[in-house]
């Protein structure tokens, strides 16, 4: 097991993690309709999305890199499909397999070249037209360990982990040309007691 999946087996193993801030629903315009479509959730966590989803009437796969996590979320959404898996290798799925992906801040934990990686699998993983939806670290979250200087792609240890702030060029830079970027917002919200900024993003697959 690598570090960074035992790192967050153990805070699972100590406390749910997730915060469900009804994050999805500030897309549901842009939301296709489910028809039964399969649907990824990109960093499950608890699996407050996973839930949403669900709900919709999507078919759900959860992926995370934590046991705990996954486990956590299969208990509370027993008809989701659970995949313990890294996000910058999905290999195991097929492509153009889902009308929608979701990554709620789970792709801020590599450097550029990872970066990369992840998103193209994402674009590989999606059908034509598909849609992904998600939300990253800023380059001013100073809360939660955002350095004075995000321009470049080092990434900062903050609590054991490896992670990423993004200005909006290196967001642009990670969605690419095979992105369509609907919407691209930066927003403040209040998670874990303290002010935390993203960059939340729409982008579809060019078709």
């Amino acid at each position: 097991m690598n570090k960074p999946a035992q790192v967050w087996n153990q805070r699972y193993q100590a406390q749910p993690l997730a915060v469900d801030d009804a994050w999805l629903w500030q897309w549901q315009s842009l939301l296709p309709l489910p028809s039964g479509g399969q649907a990824l959730d990109l960093g499950s966590g608890d699996g407050h999305e996973t839930g949403a989803l669900l709900a919709l009437g999507w078919q759900v796969t959860a992926v995370d890199i934590s046991e705990q996590a996954l486990a956590r979320c299969q208990a509370k959404h027993p008809p989701a499909h659970a995949l313990l898996a890294d996000a910058r290798d999905l290999s195991a799925l097929p492509a153009h397999s889902f009308a929608l992906v979701i990554a709620h801040l789970s792709l801020h934990y590599f450097d550029q070249a990872d970066t990369l990686k992840a998103f193209t699998g994402l674009q590989r993983l999606l059908t034509p037209s598909g849609l992904l939806l998600g939300s990253v670290n800023a380059e001013d979250d100073f809360n939660y360990g955002a350095p004075k200087d995000a321009s470049n792609w080092a990434t900062v240890l903050v609590d054991g982990l490896p992670k990423q702030f993004f200005t909006e060029a290196k967001l642009r830079e990670a969605l690419g040309p095979g992105f369509e970027i609907l919407q691209l917002n930066k927003r403040q919200s209040l998670r874990y007691g303290a002010a935390k900024s993203v960059w939340d993003f729409a982008a579809r697959v060019q078709a």
